[in-house]
């Protein structure tokens, strides 16, 4: 999830820190060095993104699509 690229209302996005429950505490932010697993049944909730522009917004995960794939044909 963390670095990879999805899109907001058809525009691609990168994820760069979300907000899950950790050791640290519920809302501790989670880097790319520290990502850990979701567990059972839970999902992220809250993600910095950055948008084409360069303006960075924290936004729920829910909404945010998977680019679609390519087909190399």
């Amino acid at each position: 999830m963390i670095g990879r690229t999805y899109l907001e209302a058809g525009s691609p996005v990168r994820v760069l820190i979300r907000w899950g429950k950790t050791a640290a505490g519920p809302s501790a932010p989670i880097g790319p060095l520290n990502d850990c697993s979701w567990g059972r049944r839970r999902a992220p909730h809250n993600v910095l993104i950055e948008r084409q522009d360069g303006s960075r917004v924290v936004r729920p995960f829910r909404g945010l699509r998977k680019l679609p794939e390519v087909s190399h044909g």
